[in-house]
């Protein structure tokens, strides 16, 4: 009876040895997750930093938005006057054809009766 007792304590122990590697190994996978992955503080860090950097990003854009619109606003004014000069100045190169034209016409109406 006594060497089975032995036995199943030397099974015991090999038993134990094995589940302590195991157990260390645990604990060396567990301070590498630690090391590594990220925490709530870290996500909240971060976090915190791309609110910044998106509301610099909003701002710039508020202002480069704003700067284009301007431009946009003198540009269309610019080619609204210059259109609208065009368009007096054709009406008076038209109305003085007209004019000429009609005068050569009654001219002609003239000599032909």
């Amino acid at each position: 009876m006594m060497d089975h007792m032995e036995a199943r304590i030397v099974k015991l122990e090999s038993v134990t040895e094995k589940i302590l590697d195991r157990l260390e190994a645990v604990e060396r996978d567990v301070a590498v997750i630690r090391a590594n992955y990220v925490t709530k503080a870290d996500l909240a860090m971060v976090e915190s930093s791309l609110k910044v950097s998106i509301a610099a990003v909003e701002s710039s854009l508020k202002v480069s938005i704003a700067a284009v619109e301007s431009s946009l606003k003198v540009s269309i004014a610019a080619l609204e006057a210059t259109m609208l000069k065009w368009f007096v100045r054709t009406g008076i190169a038209l109305a003085g054809l007209s004019i000429a034209l009609s005068g050569l016409a009654f001219a002609a109406a003239k000599y032909i009766n």
